[in-house]
């Protein structure tokens, strides 16, 4: 059974497995704005969002990854192959 059936993912997850890979603790106010970004169609950034609670651009790539790795982004799958 997959982990998304499982159980659901969690931030810790997400900043856990982006340390692994990145060595980079994303912050959860990125988490938040990339999951805006990324798995809410690309819509505009939530009203009120503050410049320090939005994810840096540099940043992004390793929290979007983290998303294909958890199976967040349907259809996208991580490849394996380098």
């Amino acid at each position: 059974m997959s982990r998304a059936f499982a159980e659901p993912i969690t931030d810790l997850d997400i900043e856990e497995w982006v340390w692994e890979q990145y060595g980079f603790v994303p912050h959860p106010y990125w988490i938040s704005h990339c999951r805006e970004l990324f798995l809410n169609g690309g819509g505009a950034a939530r009203e009120g969002r503050r410049p320090w609670q939005e994810c840096p651009v540099d940043k992004q790539a390793g929290i979007r990854e983290a998303f294909v790795h958890f199976g967040l982004l349907p259809g996208q799958l991580r490849s394996r192959g380098g």
